[in-house]
């Protein structure tokens, strides 16, 4: 076990039957830090997961700011591992878990419309540099 994981039991009762649930939650303040602003720092969360099984859930009590970087990470590690959900998340962090979710479900257009212009020497290409 380590310092920014622990093991969680809920019990709840299901058609008459108890239901015991564990999970582990990752306390991504103590494991990365409260502000986390690179895509690296999602891989250090998948190497911290590696192995785990069970349900894990990433908790953000106490983190302030995530990159829209480090979010695109984020869901590529949730693409590997479907047992991961969230906890604790601010309206900030909601806000960008949204943004970067609704811009990978979107259609990205990739457009190919650049021009290639040739100089023989440099002041034909410092008057073109001059025109734009």
């Amino acid at each position: 076990m380590f310092p920014w994981t622990n093991i969680v039991a809920e019990a709840d009762v299901f058609h008459g039957i108890f239901v015991l649930y564990m999970h582990y939650n990752v306390k991504i303040s103590e494991l990365i830090s409260t502000d986390i602003r690179s895509r690296a720092n999602a891989n250090i969360i998948r190497s911290a997961i590696d192995g785990i099984n069970e349900r894990i859930v990433l908790d953000f009590d106490g983190v302030c700011f995530i990159s829209r970087s480090f979010t695109d990470e984020l869901y590529n590690v949730l693409e590997e591992h479907k047992n991961i959900s969230f906890t604790n998340t601010s309206d900030n962090i909601k806000a960008m878990l949204d943004a970067v979710e609704k811009g990978r479900k979107s259609t990205r257009n990739f457009s190919n419309s650049s021009e290639i212009k040739e100089f023989h020497d440099f002041a034909s290409l410092s008057a073109f540099l001059a025109t734009i």
